[in-house]
This record gives structure tokens, C-alpha cells and sequence, in this order.
């Protein structure tokens, strides 16, 4: 089942009104701390980090002293890391980088407000780049490159973009050798019952959950709470509301840091959307509201309209749900990810939105500030750079078009009505995210054709592997 808790940001009520709000918090330290940091001798370490496609940091460690004296500008990395799939399996089709171009080098560029010490890491600090060609311009299917693009667009139009990853995980009395050893079957949960919200559940499992608040704070990602979920061995964590690429980045250190948290303490994490056929999936719910540049004015509520939603809100969410098919790959990326859309299991089926209805795929939620519409498509392995630039882009072009929503809002149960089904796999999504005008209109011909050769990729290696599913069915019985 997916997540029934409140959204990420409801505890606080409002985003914060600008940008500037976001930019220093508490773990985030600026270029001149980190210098001073490195000649204490406090930090003697620096990860110098971009993010792959699949939302995993590559990169390189630096002694921090020459990391500083070398003008902390970065470093250079191997075209494959942004070539490869998640087992480090080399894609063909990726215009940017491949045997045609010999595997070359790009720029890692540091993006030095990005700087943060990772307190579970002894005297480290990371900082996140952007992908860059050697000549400076930018390697358009970095993803977060493509959230930048589009933010760029927003940012045209009057536009401060806020959002908040609301990520589950799968908890496992596990270390990543002894499940490989196990071949990932028969694999021992933290907690083997139903017990979400539970209080007492928490509390044995805190000693865990007190390092991810904790730790995760300090590193610069602010953590609002922390629970049991649903299914057996799943917790939920909630991220405080942010400036959308500081929420991405935000994004991809919670989950780096969350695996390492765990390993350290020798115990393992899964984001897989769905890891266990009997047990509920794992989402990454996205909140996400537009608000008038520079102010406090969210543009998504207005007390007098209907259902609170402005016009600005009801075109934007016109986009994202007329857009959602061929945007579906953006918010299930792989294989694995489309088992989890199944019926009463809270992970939306159908193209609907709602009222604070867990049953849809759009969900308005919120007053006044803190009015947003919540994304129940994506799964935990969704690369949040990605999953925020599809909605953003989808959102803004029905700003534009002024589209209207498809529907009524849904009452009651939503998953047997008469709104259209979303694709059914990564083969279906691909082919709407390929074929379609719309998603090359607005992220570029060069985005979605590197994007559509890494879902080819993966649908390719699945259909040509013999699982254990087919050796149960078969091996005796055919």
C-alpha cells in the first residue's frame, strides 16, 4: 500500500516565499567555511559529485587541501557515467557519449551552493556539479540539466517553482553482501507485520530513524518526521518543502545518505518501487506549487474559486493530467516500477484528481500557503530531477494553453471509474515518450532520445534474461 500520511510540508503549513529562504540551511556551508573547515583540520575530505540518470551520485573524493588550493572548480569524469544503466551496463543510442566519441571526458563544474558536510562520513564534505561539455556548455541530458532548463522557463514567466519528495523505503535486517549472497531471496524484513503510524513500532526501530532526522538535517536536508508505513519493513520519511532544484539535490543526497546511514550500521535500504510481490510498493509522492516571483503569494489558492484552486492552479493541473501519458516514463522508469500501479493499493491507476483523495493520481492539498497539488504517480526510484522537470513542464504548458482538467474531481473510489488507464509498462510509456510532440517541444529532441535509449536499453536486457519467475512456472511443468 502507499503511503496515507500527511504531505511533506502540511506540518509547516507554507513554503518558504523566495528562493533566498532556501539557499543557506543549516548544513549547507558556503565556499569561505568550507576553506576554513579544511584548514582546522575538521574536514579533510570533499566529494566532488554529479547525478547519473538513474539519480545516483558518481564522482571522485579529494584531499579537501588540494580540492581548495586547486580553486575548488570541480573535476572531470568519463562520458560512461552518464551512459551506463543501473549496473553500470553500457547504453548504445546516447548521442552525447559511446564508442562513436570514444568515452571522453566531460566537466564536473561545482555548484558551490551546494556544499554540505555529510556527518555520517568522518570529516567529509560534498559538493554537486553540473555536467558540462570541456568547452562549457551543457550536457543537455544531464538530468540536472533538464530540471534546470525547464526551471529557467518558469523562472521567464514570473515563476518561483517550491516542491517536496515525499520518499518510502523498504527496511531489511540485511547487509548488501549478505543479500547478493542470497541471490535477493528470502530476505529478512525489519518488521515482518502491518503497522503503519505505530507509535511502538517506531520507537524499536528509532535508533535507526534518529540518525536519518538527525544526520540528514545537518547535511542540509531538512527532515520533517519520520514513520512505520504500510507495508512490512517500510518506513516514510518527509522532506521540509523547497526551491525545486534544491529539492532535487535534496532528493538525491537523502537517498545516497539513507543507503549509507544503513550500511553503516549494517542493516540495508531499498528504493525499488516494488520489491516484494506480497508487500505494498514504495512511492515518491511530489508536491509542487508555483508562486509569484520574489513574494510570498502562492498562485495556486484563491479563497473565492472553487475547491480553493486559482486559475493558475486548475490550468497547470490541465497540463499535468493531459500530459501524463506521454510524460509516464519521466515517473516510471524502469520495469520493476509498473507493478506497483495495482488496484486499492493506494498507487494510482487512473489519469484523476482529487480533493485530498488518496485514490487518484493528482491531489489537491492544502490551504492558503500551503496549497499544492501532490503527484501520486512516481515510485522511490524515480530520479528527482526528472520526475520535478516532466510535471513542472507539463504544468507550465497548461498554464500556457490554458487546459482544463479532464475531469470532475473524483469522489470516492477512484480506481473504478471511467478515467483512462495509465501505459501498463515501460514499453507502452516509452513509446508515448518517444513518439510524442509535446514532450520534444518541451524538453528537447536530444533529452528524450537519450532517454528513450536507456528504457529501450532495460526493456531489451528484461525480455532476453530467464527470471526465477519462469523457471517456477516452467522448468517441471512444460
Amino acid at each position: 500500500m502507499e503511503p496515507t500520511g500527511a504531505g511533506p510540508h502540511e506540518t509547516t503549513g507554507a513554503a518558504p516565499h523566495n528562493a533566498a529562504a532556501t539557499s543557506r540551511v543549516k548544513g549547507v556551508i558556503d565556499v569561505d567555511t568550507l576553506r576554513r573547515l579544511v584548514a582546522a583540520g575538521d574536514i579533510d575530505t570533499v566529494i566532488v559529485a554529479g547525478v547519473d540518470v538513474q539519480g545516483k551520485l558518481y564522482g571522485k573524493r579529494f584531499e579537501a587541501t588540494h580540492f581548495v588550493e586547486s580553486g575548488c572548480t570541480g573535476t572531470l569524469a568519463c562520458a560512461a557515467t552518464l551512459a551506463w544503466d543501473v549496473e553500470e551496463d553500457l547504453v548504445g543510442g546516447i548521442g552525447f557519449a559511446g564508442w562513436h566519441t570514444g568515452y571522453h571526458d566531460f566537466a564536473l563544474v561545482a555548484d558551490l551552493d551546494t556544499i554540505r558536510v555529510l556527518p555520517w562520513l568522518e570529516k567529509t564534505a560534498l559538493v554537486l556539479c553540473d555536467a558540462t561539455h570541456e568547452d562549457g556548455t551543457d550536457i543537455l541530458s544531464s538530468p540536472r540539466t533538464v530540471l534546470r532548463n525547464v526551471l529557467r522557463r518558469a523562472a521567464g514567466t514570473g515563476y518561483d517553482v517550491y516542491s517536496a519528495s515525499e520518499l518510502e523505503f523498504h527496511l531489511l535486517r540485511e547487509t548488501t553482501a549478505t543479500a547478493r549472497q542470497k541471490g535477493y531471496v528470502g530476505l529478512n524484513l525489519m518488521h515482518d507485520y502491518v503497522c503503519d503510524y505505530n507509535v511502538f513500532r517506531g520507537s524499536l526501530d528509532d535508533w535507526f530513524f534518529r540518525q536519518i532526522r538527525n544526520q540528514l538535517t545537518a547535511a542540509g536536508v531538512p527532515v520533517e518526521s519520520s514513520k512505520p508505513e504500510y507495508g512490512c519493513g517500510q518506513a516514510e520519511v518527509n522532506l521540509a518543502y523547497a526551491e525545486a532544484l534544491e529539492m532535487a539535490d535534496r532528493h538525491a543526497v537523502y537517498k545516497q545518505g539513507v543507503k549509507e546511514i544503513a550500511a553503516l550500521n549494517d542493516i540495508m535500504v531499498t528504493f525499488m518501487a516494488k520489491p516484494f510481490t506480497e508487500h505494498s510498493g514504495s512511492s515518491c509522492h511530489l508536491h509542487m506549487s508555483l508562486w509569484e516571483q520574489g513574494s510570498d503569494h502562492n498562485l495556486f489558492y484563491d479563497h473565492d474559486a472553487e475547491h480553493g484552486m486559482s486559475d493558475t492552479m486548475r490550468h497547470f493541473l490541465g497540463g499535468v493530467m493531459h500530459l501524463a501519458p506521454e510524460f509516464f516514463l519521466l515517473y516510471a522508469p524502469y520495469i520493476n516500477s509498473y507493478k506497483r500501479f495495482v488496484p486499492e493499493s493506494f498507487a494510482p491507476c487512473r489519469n484523476a484528481w482529487g480533493m485530498d483523495n488518496r485514490t487518484v493520481a493528482f491531489r489537491v492539498a492544502g490551504h492558503g500557503k500551503a496549497c499544492r497539488l501532490e503527484n501520486r504517480i512516481p515510485g522511490a526510484d524515480v530520479n528527482g530531477y526528472l520526475v520535478a522537470a516532466g510535471m513542472l513542464a507539463s504544468g507550465l504548458y497548461g498554464v500556457e494553453h490554458q487546459l482544463e482538467p479532464q475531469s470532475a474531481p473524483a469522489q470516492g473510489n477512484a480506481y473504478y471509474g471511467d478515467a483512462p488507464l495509465f501505459p501498463r509498462n515501460l514499453v507502452e510509456a516509452t513509446e508515448l515518450f518517444t513518439t510524442s510532440k509535446r514532450t520534444r517541444e518541451l524538453l528537447g529532441d536530444t533529452v528524450v532520445d537519450d532517454l528513450t535509449a536507456f528504457a529501450r536499453h532495460e526493456t531489451q536486457r528484461y525480455f532476453t534474461e530467464v527470471t526465477d519467475w519462469e523457471r517456477r512456472a516452467y522448468m517441471e511443468l512444460i
